[in-house]
Parts: structure tokens; sequence; C-alpha cells
């Protein structure tokens, strides 16, 4: 006979019982049934009997109902993040396009046009034709809006430019050379030996833009509608009517700008999608930007040390001695060698007249250092006496 229990958990909590009533508890209903055993036993088919209605086939069903909403919730998480990126990559490509938009029509025409190297003579490169010019020192001056070209006192050229079409030319002086010319809004820019100019045939544009490479002094006609604008492979410098050096060479590790008189606005470093710096520069001061590690620095100094050579002479204050033998080298179009390492570090100070030969000008540096100068065929050695 059963025991009577008081309370249906005393029940639940005897695992004899709890055992008898999974075995047998759809016979545990008569009258003769404890009623506290009855309740046990309702309390244990709402807790275990009910779970065991659903077969096999059914959880597997189940299961895979749970499976295929997790992986569409998964999938749409995906989804939603892909379409996140995506349109977090398009606002980031807005500023991108819209800085290789407007660097298209000059800086990636630069990038194609040809190097200094590619010439012998003064060279420029019109719409029509190309035009070489074999006088050390010459004169290009642009009339009637680029349609004509005055070069030098002899001769002048016309090229075909349509109505609202933006010709761009190049002029290439190689070293050796010098030019100057004066761009189609009266702009005059005097270019050193070595270096590239390009530039529209005529100004159509809000900015008046040019490309440089190599050292050119500006002298910018003024026009406060249409500022002028000199870019480079590292710096822009930014003007309304200024004159300013600025020395852009491939193989300088500097960039260095010295205005002369007015003011410029410097942009640099940074890039196309987080903007870049600017900075002011005033009349003195020079604006040296290291392209190994885009940083700026100002100082000021004496314009001369940067502007001479437009005169036909060089200035120089505690120079290094492999500084000065750089611009020779570029000015006359030689090879200029030193012999021992440590004189390239010497310095000297003067003023060096370019009327003279290479070799010439070398010899009064080479006087004042205690060397000597030796020339082999188009180099130039420079050796400890």
């Amino acid at each position: 006979m059963r025991k009577n229990f008081k309370k249906a958990e005393d029940i639940l909590t005897d695992d004899r019982l709890v055992a008898e009533i999974g075995d047998k508890c759809d016979q545990c209903s008569d009258a003769n049934t404890d009623k506290q055993f009855k309740l046990a036993v309702r309390i244990y088919r709402a807790l275990f009997k009910k779970r065991a209605l659903i077969g096999k086939a059914q959880k597997q069903a189940l299961g895979a109902r749970i499976d295929q909403s997790i992986n569409v919730y998964k999938r749409r998480i995906q989804f939603y993040r892909i379409a996140a990126a995506a349109v977090f990559i398009f606002l980031l490509a807005i500023p991108a396009f819209v800085v290789w938009n407007r660097e298209s029509d000059l800086a990636r025409y630069a990038q194609n046009a040809p190097d200094v190297r590619s010439a012998e003579n003064t060279r420029l490169l019109l719409a029509n034709k190309q035009v070489d010019i074999d006088t050390q020192k010459s004169s290009i001056e642009y009339l009637n809006n680029g349609n004509s070209i005055q070069i030098d006192a002899s001769e002048q050229i016309n090229q075909l430019i349509s109505a609202g079409e933006v010709a761009l030319n190049t002029l290439i002086v190689p070293y050796g050379k010098r030019t100057t010319i004066t761009l189609s809004d009266q702009t005059k820019v005097w270019l050193n030996s070595g270096s590239r100019l390009i530039f529209p045939a005529s100004f159509t544009k809000k900015n008046r833009e040019v490309y440089l490479e190599g050292e050119a002094i500006f002298e910018v006609s003024h026009d406060k509608s249409h500022p002028f604008v000199v870019s480079t492979r590292n710096v822009d410098v930014e003007v309304l009517g200024t004159v300013f050096n600025l020395s852009a060479y491939n193989d300088d590790d500097f960039i260095n700008t010295v205005l002369v008189e007015g003011g410029v606005l410097l942009k640099y470093g940074g890039n196309v999608l987080l903007g870049r710096q600017s900075s002011q520069l005033y009349p003195g001061m020079l604006a040296s930007y290291n392209t190994q590690t885009s940083s700026l620095n100002k100082q000021k100094i004496n314009t001369q040390l940067y502007t001479s050579w437009r005169e036909g002479y060089l200035v120089f204050e505690q120079q290094p001695l492999g500084d000065i033998a750089k611009k020779i080298a570029r000015y006359y179009d030689v090879q200029v060698v030193f012999d021992d390492a440590a004189l390239a570090k010497e310095t000297f100070s003067g003023n060096l007249d370019l009327q003279n030969s290479a070799s010439e000008v070398l010899r009064v540096v080479a006087q004042i250092v205690n060397a000597r100068i030796e020339q082999r065929d188009n180099q130039l050695i420079i050796s400890k006496i």
C-alpha cells in the first residue's frame, strides 16, 4: 500500500515515487489514489509529459526553422554592414573625385608631358606644333589671347585654338639655357635651367593655374577676381599679384618659395580626403617644404640669395659647396664632381658672375676653399690642393 504524503512536493522529491509516476502515471487516477499523489502526477505531467509530445521529426523540423531564421538574420546584418560600408566609401570618394577632376587638366597632364631631359634646346610645345629655340637665352611673349606668339625679336608664330578650348602649352628649358616668357595675362616668368612650365595659352577659368617643375621667378599681373596658382608636385602657391621665386626640382628634397613683394598662400601636405594645410607668406620670407617629412619651415631671409640668378649672378652666404655645385651644374649643363667628399661640406660666401664660363666661376670658389679645378670634357673635378 502506498504511503500517504501530506504534500505533493514531498512526493516529487522522492526519486522512487518520481520513477513510479513516470512509468505508471496514466494508471494513477483511480479514487483510491491519494489526493496529494494525484496533484504530484498532474504537476509531473505539466512539467515533463507535455514536452514528450513533440516527436523527433518535429524537433528536427523546428531546429531547421530556427537555423533558417538565424541564417536570414545573419545575412540581413551582413547586408546592412556591406551597404553601410559602400555608402561610407562613396562619401569618401566624392572629395577624392572632385580633387582628381580638378587636377585632371594640369597635374595629370604634367605627368605625361615631355621631360626636361627630352630637349637639347629650349622647346615650346603648342597645340598644333613644336618650336625649338637654339639660343642660350630666349624671350617669349603671348599675344592675342595665345593665338600669336612672339619669339625673341625675329620670329612670330601662330597656333590654332578653337573658341572655348583650353589649349595647354609646355615650355621646356634644358640645363644650360634660360628663358623669359610673358603669358597671355601679362604675367612674366623667368625660367631657370632645367625647368618646365605648363600653362594655358589663354586663361579662361576662374583660377589662372600653371604647373612648374624646376625654378622660376614669377611677376604676377594683378587680377583680384582671377587668382594665380602655381602648382608643383607637392606645393601649390596662390597669389593675386606679386613677385616670388619658386624652386621645385624633382631631384631636390625641398621646395622653396621666396616672396619678394605682395603676399602668397601656400597649400601643402595632407590628402584629398582630409584636406591640405595652408600657410601665409609675407615679403622677405622663405618657406621651405620638406618632401620627405611633409613639413614646412618659414624664416626671414635675404631674397637676393634666391633671385639674383635672374640678373646674371649668384649670391651665397655660408653656402655648402655641394649646393653651389648643383646650381652651377644646372645653369651650365655640366657635371661637377668632388674628388674629396669633405670638400662638398666646405662653405662659401660671395657673388659669382654667371657671364663667365662654368670653370671660371668654380675657380673663384676653389681659391677661397684652397682647392683646384680640373676639366675633363663636360666634367669639372674639384680636389684639394
